[in-house]
């Protein structure tokens, strides 16, 4: 008990003399999936289309290729491999853009602006 005292004291004080420390994260409503859906779609329109244009060209593929059409079905096989190629391209661009900061040293900045706060 009283080494759990002094451990929280000291993760308290350690908490107090970090001048960016984080506050805890805040509780989100659980979404439906349709909501879910709707939210990804909006944010990230070019994937499910990506998605789609993959899904139709490997339909078509297989479609040529039951129809013995070898050249037709063999385009499509390749062009369903660009568009994957693509949407993946599109999917890691989605999350760069989201992950891009232009701000300079973001923690540096917010620690001088917590240590001038402090001194007014």
């Amino acid at each position: 008990m009283l080494s759990s005292l002094i451990n929280g004291s000291i993760n308290r004080t350690r908490a107090e003399s970090n001048p960016v420390a984080r506050d805890p994260p805040q509780l989100r409503r659980i979404e439906t999936f349709e909501q879910k859906l709707y939210r990804k779609f909006s944010q990230q329109p070019l994937v499910p289309i990506g998605c789609l244009v993959t899904a139709y060209f490997l339909g078509t593929g297989i479609k040529s290729f039951y129809n013995r059409d070898a050249s037709r079905s063999q385009k499509m096989m390749r062009l369903r491999v660009g568009a994957q190629f693509a949407t993946l391209i599109i999917f890691v661009g989605y999350y760069g853009l989201s992950e891009f900061d232009l701000t300079p040293a973001p923690m540096y900045q917010a620690a001088q602006e917590m240590k001038k706060d402090e001194k007014n």
